[in-house]
């Protein structure tokens, strides 16, 4: 009953050996040593495997534009504002709220033409400038 777990045991310590013999010994050139130098080869295999890329957030654009404000926020910081076409954005005219954190709001009512200018990341619009015209 000894013999077959002995020879189990010694056949498994075999395989797990280092060709040399020496325990300590690197088996070849691509097998690091240290820790550290696992991790290393590890992320320098691992960036150069084909993985997915993580989708890229678009670029912001701005653009200039005018329309009639249809809904002021102030404690929102949004307004509401049927504009004309924007051909820097490829947007057709529409009615859309745009947020406008860093913009006075407060002089703004329903009705006023403005002319105003955003950054827009997708069909995202945040309102940098506006004027009354």
């Amino acid at each position: 009953m000894k013999t077959p777990t002995l020879v189990l045991a010694l056949a498994l310590l075999t395989a797990c050996s280092s060709p040399s013999g020496d325990a300590n010994a690197p088996t070849s050139a691509s097998h690091p040593e240290t820790p550290a130098e696992w991790k290393a080869s590890t992320t320098a295999s691992a960036s150069n495997e084909s993985m997915p890329m993580p989708e890229m957030a678009p670029a912001a654009t701005r653009a200039s534009a005018s329309g009639t404000v249809e809904a002021v926020d102030t404690a929102a910081k949004t307004i509401t504002i049927a504009h004309g076409p924007i051909d820097a954005l490829k947007w057709p005219a529409m009615t859309m709220t745009f947020k406008a954190p860093d913009v006075d709001l407060a002089t703004l009512k329903q009705g006023d033409q403005v002319g105003f200018e955003l950054t827009s990341t997708g069909m995202d619009g945040t309102i940098t400038k506006i004027a009354r015209k």
